[in-house]
């Protein structure tokens, strides 16, 4: 268990690293599908996609399993 908690750990950690993109900051173009910058797009990928992805992973992993007799 201890191994899938720090799993977890590191793929929050890469995650966080990851929101915070330096290398498309100060850039405009290239502009995707007309009206969106690049940075945009990626916060979005990032965000919405791998985030979800990942707290998905997250609660499987590390949320303990409920008992068969937790409504008694």
């Amino acid at each position: 268990m201890a191994l899938k908690k720090t799993l977890v750990v590191i793929g929050f950690i890469i995650l966080t690293v990851l929101h915070f993109d330096f290398w498309w900051f100060d850039q405009i173009h290239p502009i995707l599908f007309g009206f969106m910058p690049i940075a945009l797009w990626f916060q979005v990928l990032v965000g919405g996609v791998l985030a979800s992805v990942f707290l998905y992973f997250a609660y499987k992993v590390i949320w303990p399993d409920i008992p068969e007799n937790f409504e008694e």
